[in-house]
C-alpha cells in the first residue's frame, strides 16, 4: 500500500481552470472560425484541452470524483478516447460542443473559474 502523499486536487482543479479558460477562448473566437477547413489550429487546440482535461479527470481522487456525480466522468474519458484515436475524423460538432458546452458545464460543476480571476501581473 502506497503513503498518501499531499493531496493534489487543488492543483489539478486549478488546471482544469486553466483548460477551462482555454476553451472559452477557442469558443469565443466562434464557430465560423472553429469549423473553417482551411485553418485546423482551433480545432488542433481544442483537441489537446479534450486529451488534458481527461488526464487531469484521471489524476482526481476517485473519491472527489464520486462526490461530483454531475460530472461524467466517463464521458471525458470516453471523448478524449475517441478524440485521440479519430484524428482528423473526428467530427466538428463534437470538438465544438466540448470547447463551447462542456467544457463551461464542467468548470461550473466543479467550481472552478472559466474566467481570470483578476488583472495580468
Amino acid at each position: 500500500m502506497r503513503a498518501a502523499g499531499p493531496d493534489r486536487t487543488p492543483a489539478i482543479l486549478a488546471d482544469i481552470g486553466k483548460l477551462a479558460r482555454s476553451a472559452r477562448r477557442v469558443a469565443a473566437r466562434g464557430h465560423e472560425r472553429f469549423a473553417d477547413l482551411d485553418d485546423d489550429d482551433q480545432r488542433r487546440i481544442a483537441r489537446s484541452l479534450v486529451v488534458d482535461l481527461s488526464s487531469a479527470a484521471d489524476r482526481l481522487p476517485q473519491a472527489f470524483r464520486a462526490s461530483h456525480p454531475e460530472v461524467d466522468w466517463s464521458g471525458i474519458r470516453a471523448v478524449r478516447s475517441f478524440i485521440a484515436h479519430d484524428y482528423d475524423g473526428t467530427d466538428v460538432e463534437i470538438l465544438w460542443r466540448a470547447v463551447a458546452v462542456e467544457f463551461p458545464r464542467i468548470a461550473a460543476a466543479l467550481r472552478v473559474p472559466d474566467e481570470p480571476s483578476g488583472p495580468k501581473a
